[in-house]
């Protein structure tokens, strides 16, 4: 590998894909690719679909959100509706139909994380557990398939709570269209027991053809984000796309130094406030 990208030389033992804002990355590359269908599958609020929109402002993007309370907001929000973000109430997985949906509660308002964390695996700590609904869910390939079939080239954001893998299997009729994979994955079952792991979630993407261009935390804590592309043919485009993981490579490294150099209560405001683990950029 180099720059976590393929090479041509002789196999042996692969070193891990770089450590670098896979939110940057994921953003600077939508263009690039020519993506026109972004799928944000588990939005929580639709504030990255907003995102999306800026970066290909002619791009169908659709955010799904399967917490009734989050998709409540989010309906109710002027800009996602200003901006054409399409909301749905579904739970993307492997099939269609509906399941058991295990809504974590929420006491404070302010913990914006927490409404992130409800899923479709019920969690250990019983404690967390606000109430349980059966919601609609959906395989990705049939939704295009119903909703957006002429679109040729999608990039995933997928933030579902342990469900990755069902994601992706549930995908498959149309990823051989989707060029860009961002993806939240655990190093072992951390959300359900029998959740699929990111050697299974990575080992998949690969067999489908996608290159781990780079992970925004080391692969050695239990939970981080990974991003897959397609790789574009040599030339040019492979090039640029190079050299952007290795500006984000080193601007994450820049980004950090200047951080871990600041006095240890200005660091712990801003890890507490930006939810910081371990690294930024």
């Amino acid at each position: 590998m180099i720059g976590g990208l393929a090479d041509d030389r002789p196999q042996g033992r692969a070193r891990a894909a770089p450590v670098a804002s896979t939110r940057r990355l994921f953003l600077a590359l939508l263009r690039p690719y020519q993506v026109d269908l972004v799928c944000d599958i588990g939005s929580m609020d639709g504030s990255d679909a907003l995102r999306f929109r800026q970066r290909v402002p002619e791009a169908q993007v659709v955010a799904f959100e399967a917490n009734p309370d989050n998709f409540t907001r989010m309906r109710a929000n002027a800009l996602l509706a200003g901006n054409r973000v399409q909301v749905e109430p579904l739970a993307v997985c492997e099939q269609d139909g509906s399941a058991d949906f295990f809504v974590v509660r929420v006491d404070d308002p302010a913990a914006h994380a927490r409404r992130g964390m409800s899923s479709l695996y019920r969690r250990a700590e019983d404690d967390q557990l606000d109430r349980v609904l059966r919601v609609a869910t959906t395989r990705l390939d049939s939704y295009i398939a119903r909703q957006a079939p002429r679109a040729r080239r999608l990039a995933l954001w997928i933030d579902v709570e342990g469900k990755a893998f069902e994601v992706i299997d549930g995908a498959r009729g149309i990823l051989e269209h989707v060029a860009i994979i961002h993806v939240e994955v655990e190093t072992r079952p951390l959300i359900g027991a029998s959740q699929k792991t990111w050697a299974e979630v990575g080992a998949r993407l690969r067999e489908a053809g996608f290159v781990e261009l780079a992970t925004d935390h080391a692969a050695t804590g239990l939970q981080f984000n990974v991003l897959y592309v397609r790789m574009p043919e040599a030339g040019p485009a492979r090039n640029a796309l190079r050299l952007r993981l290795h500006l984000e490579k080193w601007r994450r490294r820049g980004t950090n130094l200047v951080y871990n150099l600041l006095p240890g209560r200005v660091r712990g405001a801003l890890m507490a406030r930006y939810r910081i683990r371990g690294s930024i950029g």
